[in-house]
């Protein structure tokens, strides 16, 4: 799945067959069908495996106050992509073309939902009057910052953002 997911990075997924993965894996093409029905199979497969490591470090701690929650997981965010850089680039690539995107929404909602819903009991512990809006509003901005701390780490302003949150979330709920 990881040379199948940088195959497809470099060639995108319209642009990438089965027999090119099974060569780049030094597997057969057969073999492959063995694991994987479809290149549609595949795909959702590797973006299942992906999303699910990606999420499952998003944890609200019930121990927290929600205001540490939610420094927490700004701080979750920036280790995600410092630690998985090349793999959520490429997810995020994927992502941009539709057809690829129709084919794995379904997978991406069911594995969000636990997510959304604990970011919007935390965003009702803050005291927003909508908090699944606030929670989706959460999500969208944690998102673009991934995309633009991924693509240029260097003039990236992190503290910045940080603070920005801080006054968002913590002062002026």
């Amino acid at each position: 799945m990881d040379v199948a997911l940088k195959v497809i990075s470099e060639k995108g997924y319209h642009g990438t067959s089965i027999a090119a993965i099974a060569k780049e894996s030094g597997v057969s093409k057969g073999l492959m069908h063995n694991y994987f029905s479809s290149k549609e199979e595949l795909l959702v497969g590797i973006m299942k495996e992906g999303y699910s490591r990606i999420f499952e470090k998003f944890v609200i701690d019930k121990n927290l106050t929600p205001e540490e929650n939610v420094m927490q997981l700004i701080s979750v965010t920036f280790d995600v992509m410092d630690e998985m850089k090349e793999t959520i680039r490429i997810y995020f690539s994927i992502m941009m073309e539709t057809e690829v995107f129709n084919l794995v929404k379904e997978l991406l909602n069911e594995l969000s939902e636990p997510f959304m819903e604990d970011f919007a009991k935390l965003m009702a512990g803050l005291g927003f009057e909508n908090p699944m809006d606030e929670a989706f509003f959460l999500r969208f901005i944690l998102d673009g910052i991934s995309i633009n701390y991924l693509m240029f780490p260097e003039e990236f302003p992190k503290e910045y953002c940080i603070n920005r949150f801080k006054q968002i979330y913590l002062i002026n709920k």
